[in-house]
């Protein structure tokens, strides 16, 4: 009997926007694969797995440029694929396959495939294969994740001064424009900066004859959105849905959940005692977790479309995967989510805000499932 893997989904509110659909990227690269005949053509088996290589080369060869969590799950399940998958789920495009070598000392045929590869149809093709079929991958079909995350949206910038002691008193003034250092993480897609302490700040700075700078500087306010945590919350769960993960409950039983909710909602990170709050909540009633999904929906002020002169709204989701530890520990960080974006517009603020809320559901829910694919978690 095939056991069911259960997602707990937890969103908290807070909001902003953005759409980059990912155009098909053209690829090239090589494969060969060894056969047997003593005389004749190869077989054609032989032909389809020297393809397939060569579109497995020409793909691994693409995703350099790409996300490390993609890198990774395609390295570990690619060889999984074969010539007529990369066709049927519509991975790749043909532009031209071309015979380049058939050795008949080495036995050996090469071929070099060209073409286009799009990379959500190669996300969804990677998440349908199952893990009991790769090797080395550990038996986890009963491990069970609760997902949380806040939307918010910008509701204000604050401009205040602040002093900075300076060892050079007698520079001339200057003004520029930077981001805050905020607080910095390790995670597997490297250092980043924390998803709540970003700031985009403009400074005027100004030197005083005392050897202190002041900073002019402009700080963002948030708030929670109900209504597009709603809608964000629902898109989560219809696309998992699509993509056959069952079991799917809101995090909102959880007391505890108003902890991410507070603490994000004023622009912070959580602190040692909302994780142990929440995870102390979460081991009392669902022992069974062993994951959490947390992370946050920005939204900023809207803007019009120079073309159209319609509203557009930008928004980017952040959020990191962590290890459940003994109950009212801090969870350990094991991942993170590649920052999803999406910026659309249409006759009216709000709808130009639904859009992206929803887009960036979609785009969220298949990174998660590429993520927890890639470590061996769903």
């Amino acid at each position: 009997m095939k056991i069911l893997k259960t997602t707990i989904l937890g969103i908290f509110a807070v909001a902003a926007n953005t759409i980059y659909a990912a155009a098909p990227i053209h690829i090239s690269g090589q494969g060969s694969a060894p056969y047997t005949n003593l005389f004749g053509k190869p077989d054609k088996a032989v032909e389809d797995q020297a393809k397939a290589n060569a579109i497995n080369d020409a793909i691994n060869r693409a995703l350099e440029n790409q996300q490390e969590n993609l890198r990774q799950h395609f390295k570990s399940a690619g060889d999984s694929l074969t010539l007529q998958d990369y066709f049927s789920k519509k991975i790749v495009t043909e532009l031209s396959t071309t015979l380049v070598n058939d050795d008949k000392e080495e036995k050996t045929l090469s071929y070099r495939f060209e073409g286009k590869l799009d990379l959500s149809s190669l996300r969804d093709a990677l998440n349908s294969i199952p893990q009991s079929s790769l090797a080395n991958q550990p038996d986890l079909s009963d491990v069970q994740v609760a997902v949380f995350f806040t939307v918010r949206r910008t509701a204000a910038m604050q401009s205040f001064d602040a002093d900075r002691k300076t060892d050079d008193a007698s520079s001339s003034s200057s003004a520029l424009n930077k981001e805050s250092e905020g607080s910095v993480e390790e995670s597997d897609n490297g250092v980043a900066q924390s998803e709540t302490s970003i700031r985009q700040e403009k400074n005027q700075v100004k030197t005083a004859s005392s050897g202190s700078t002041t900073f002019r500087l402009d700080k963002a306010e948030y708030e929670l959105d109900e209504m597009s945590k709603e809608l964000f919350g629902d898109g989560l769960k219809t696309r998992f849905a699509t993509k056959g993960i069952e079991g799917i409950f809101d995090g909102a039983m959880f007391e505890s959940s108003e902890q991410f909710d507070e603490v994000y909602g004023e622009g912070k990170s959580p602190r040692s005692q909302h994780w142990k709050a929440v995870t102390e909540d979460i081991s009392n009633e669902e022992p069974g977790i062993q994951y959490l999904v947390v992370g946050c929906v920005d939204f900023s002020f809207p803007t019009l479309d120079p073309v159209t002169g319609m509203p557009t709204f930008a928004g980017t989701v952040t959020g990191k995967v962590y290890k459940m530890r003994e109950p009212g520990k801090i969870p350990q960080q094991v991942g993170g989510l590649a920052p999803q974006e999406a910026k659309l517009s249409a006759p009216s603020e709000q709808d130009a805000q639904k859009r992206v809320v929803t887009k960036l559901s979609e785009l969220t829910a298949d990174e998660i499932i590429s993520q927890l694919n890639q470590k061996g978690i769903l």
